[in-house]
């Protein structure tokens, strides 16, 4: 499995925080590839095939992806699996990133998959697939993906206000008063939630309900135990802490942590084993 990951163009940085390019071509490994976990996260990605097309799957049903498609803001975890070769392009979107790409408002695509000839012109997608097919090496195939971004770049003004709350979440690992925020910005609460959910594609409260669930995820990576979880990210209790994180992973804590190698969220992208051939966790 080749995994690697690359910058954007410069003129891009602004926008987007990584490109992840994903590859296995090995008709071997086809039959025994197992589902792959994807948990929330505050990036809208773009997804592209070069290999065979992916399905989501839900419960008991499945639903098959487009070639190229866009998901905005996750809020819970969702399976994807494969169906033949793998070869995907992942363009993962800093928060508010993708408003400089569309007219339309981010929270339409919150735990949506939309195909991208509904969004930009199909002719310049249908190109960019094909060229995506033909090419021979990563580094190309990147560089039409880039050169497919560049010519659908818009460069609408965003909220400066809104990017600086949103960074200010971040940084606050999600440990963070909407009310107070709204004063300090000198801005109505319900004015704060509706201009954020525009540009950054969910209310500030679940996307920093999200912040504290991938910290929790880092801290108990990192040794601590629950009850320092709790307290470090300002939990009221167990039963909450526990509540929270099976709404985002579908499980209980104990259960994901037994069940599931964790990698290291710096790196974003990691496939790890958990007894099974190809059992994996995707990080946005």
């Amino acid at each position: 499995m080749l995994m690697r990951q690359f910058h954007s163009p410069s003129r891009l940085g602004d926008y987007i925080d990584s490109i992840l390019l994903q590859e296995d071509l090995n008709p071997l490994n086809y039959a025994n590839r197992n589902p792959v976990k994807v948990l929330p996260s505050t990036m809208a990605v773009i997804g592209i095939q070069y290999g065979n097309r992916m399905k989501v799957i839900g419960g008991s049903k499945e639903e098959l992806l487009g070639t190229s498609g866009i998901s905005g803001l996750q809020t819970s975890f969702r399976e994807y699996a494969s169906t033949g070769a793998i070869g995907t392009i992942i363009v993962r979107f800093k928060p508010g990133g993708l408003a400089a790409f569309t007219q339309y408002p981010v929270h339409e695509f919150q735990d949506a998959n939309i195909d991208l000839n509904q969004l930009f012109p199909p002719r310049l997608v249908s190109e960019m697939e094909y060229r995506l097919r033909e090419a021979s090496a990563a580094e190309e195939r990147v560089a039409i993906v880039c050169a497919f971004l560049l010519s659908v770049f818009e460069q609408r003004t965003r909220d400066p206000m809104i990017t600086e709350i949103a960074r200010k979440i971040q940084l606050q690992r999600g440990q963070v008063s909407i009310e107070r925020l709204a004063e300090e910005f000198f801005v109505g609460k319900r004015t704060l939630e509706r201009k954020f959910k525009a540009l950054i594609g969910s209310t500030p409260k679940k996307f920093a309900n999200i912040v504290r669930f991938q910290q929790a995820i880092q801290l108990r990576k990192s040794g601590l135990d629950y009850l320092d979880i709790i307290e470090a990210c300002d939990f009221s209790d167990h039963a909450h802490f526990a509540h929270d994180f099976k709404a985002f992973a579908g499980c209980s804590p104990d259960v994901f942590f037994r069940n599931e190698l964790q990698p290291d969220l710096a790196r974003h992208f990691n496939r790890i084993r958990a007894g099974t051939p190809d059992s994996h966790t995707m990080y946005q």
